[in-house]
């Protein structure tokens, strides 16, 4: 075989592969999975060409059983982003799950999301939880980012190249 026909067989080099971002979603039912998707499908067309994407999922029911919610633990720990989709309060068991992150993080940047399903009036329980998932985000190093339907987000860079100082927009 020639050398040249070789050389233009070569594989793609390391610098030429796109940084992954893991991204997991926590959702309260089908509606909450489905806006959360969408969501993430806009993120993955803007960012394409400077990002691939993996994401996990997991619903508030399944992280009610240990051995689920030790694996989604796992991937909470190395994701870029964690998206929360719901439109009731926070229930105890994602709550004690997010607490739980502090002993899985192996990542010491990134965002923690909670994505409203709704416009309307606030659920009971819904500024505590806010406040609550403000001051865990800053306990975890991560970025917190309120995101409302119909409103334009500003979502993360990706860690490679730096973080830029003015954040893509995405519209929920």
């Amino acid at each position: 075989m020639h050398t040249r026909a070789i050389r233009k067989k070569s594989a793609a080099s390391f610098e030429e592969m796109k940084p992954v971002c893991q991204v997991l979603i926590l959702h309260e039912d089908f509606p909450a999975y489905a806006r959360a998707v969408e969501l993430c499908r806009q993120l993955m067309e803007r960012h394409a060409s400077e990002m691939d994407f993996s994401i996990k999922c997991w619903s508030f029911i399944e992280l009610a059983d240990p051995n689920c919610a030790r694996h989604a633990a796992k991937s909470g720990g190395s994701a870029r982003v964690i998206l929360l989709s719901l439109s009731t309060a926070l229930p105890w068991e994602v709550e004690r799950w997010l607490r739980s992150q502090a002993d899985f993080r192996s990542r010491q940047e990134g965002v923690l999301a909670l994505l409203l399903n709704q416009r309307e009036a606030p659920a009971p329980g819904r500024k505590e939880s806010v406040d609550w998932l403000r001051a865990l985000a800053a306990q975890l190093g991560l970025n917190f980012q309120l995101v409302v339907p119909g409103e334009t987000v500003h979502i993360f860079r990706p860690p490679h190249p730096p973080m830029s100082s003015h954040p893509a927009r995405v519209k929920a």
